[in-house]
């Protein structure tokens, strides 16, 4: 199969089954799915195990992912069209995380490219999925670090500061 395509898991974009999502569990008839999801860094998340605390720095609100190279979302988005992943950052960890990171879609790799000279990547456009299940993202960070105080590569690992995450329909 091409790479960025998957087999269909059936047709539709309402969601008319039982989910469990953030805790919530519910039976509804037919959900509309969001079109966008945004994930501020001071969000609370059920997933806090991949994420450090949020901490507030002269950058604003951020989180550290970590301790693993893999931090994971579970969300509920409409799939029928493509979507651009935007991430903005407090700080990349490691210098070498400026051009190695990526992001997993339901298991397609997107690779995130810097968007001028700041601390803002893009992705994408990602693909279209047929199907109404939630979507799994997965932030790919290759270059851990600890904090300087800590001593290199002493635990808390961490990755990248993350300010917020975005996907949205491309403009």
């Amino acid at each position: 199969m091409p790479a960025g395509k998957r087999a269909g898991r059936g047709s539709g974009w309402r969601l008319s089954r039982i989910i469990y999502y953030k805790g919530i569990m519910s039976q509804p008839d037919a959900i509309t799915l969001p079109e966008r999801f945004v994930f501020d860094a001071a969000t609370d998340l059920p997933e806090a195990g991949q994420f450090h605390a949020p901490e507030e720095g002269p950058e604003g609100v951020f989180r550290w992912t970590g301790p693993g190279a893999e931090a994971a979302l579970t969300i509920l988005i409409d799939r029928r069209y493509p979507l651009r992943a935007w991430l903005e950052l407090a700080d990349f960890g490691h210098p070498a995380n400026g051009d190695a990171l990526s992001l997993i879609v339901d298991g397609d790799i997107y690779p995130l490219l810097r968007r001028g000279p700041g601390k803002n990547l893009i992705a994408g456009p990602i693909l279209p999925r047929d199907g109404d299940g939630p979507t799994q993202l997965i932030i790919r960070v290759p270059h851990l670090h600890s904090p300087p105080q800590h001593g290199h590569r002493a635990p808390p690992l961490r990755g990248i500061a993350i300010k917020r995450l975005s996907l949205t329909p491309p403009d």
